[in-house]
């Protein structure tokens, strides 16, 4: 679980501040402060949050975002919201380092979630915001255990659910797991 004041960094180049975690909010919001360097080369998967709205508001750079195939470049001082159950992807696609921040309302999990795709992605064991890497029964154990925030467009649905339903088990068994203490268990980073 993090805390207020908690930095995440994913190697050298993106960083997320938590701003207000969630039990600030009593669980109502989670709102971090991120930085991303640009991303030309790899953009994170399309997906939605079944219960869950999202609000970006950017303070420098660019960021991209395709929104029900919709592109938007969203500049300083420029703000978006996503409502929940929209079919979205946000990437840094300029020249620069880009800093904005990002409320997800409720929080439920998301925080638990970001914690360890940053924490796996820091090991090399994920990639970059959430593009998976073999092993693939990492991937599916953390669909189904982050199935309410989370949810690609790609395998659809009611196709992943029932599959990663029954691989969870096999990868919990394996020492896979949706959630790990050691990344929420790290000191906070200077910033």
């Amino acid at each position: 679980m993090a805390r207020t004041g908690d930095l995440l960094r994913q190697g050298d180049t993106d960083t997320m501040l938590f701003r207000s975690a969630a039990a600030d909010s009593e669980g109502s919001f989670l709102e971090v402060e991120a930085e991303y360097d640009p991303m030309r080369d790899v953009r994170p998967p399309v997906h939605r949050h079944p219960r869950q709205d999202e609000h970006f508001e950017i303070i420098s750079g660019t960021m991209s975002f395709l929104v029900e195939d919709e592109l938007h470049e969203i500049g300083p001082e420029s703000s978006i919201d996503i409502p929940r159950n929209t079919f979205h992807t946000v990437w840094n696609n300029g020249t620069e380092r880009a800093r904005f921040i990002w409320r997800t309302t409720p929080a439920l999990k998301t925080e638990d979630m970001y914690v360890t795709l940053w924490g796996l992605a820091d090991e090399g064991r994920m990639g970059r915001h959430g593009q998976p890497r073999p092993p693939f029964l990492q991937s599916v154990c953390l669909m189904y255990g982050y199935r309410d925030e989370y949810r690609l467009a790609k395998p659809a649905y009611p196709v992943m659910l029932p599959l990663s339903a029954l691989l969870t088990p096999v990868a919990r068994l394996l020492g896979y797991q949706p959630y790990y203490q050691r990344y929420s268990s790290r000191p906070a980073l200077p910033q």
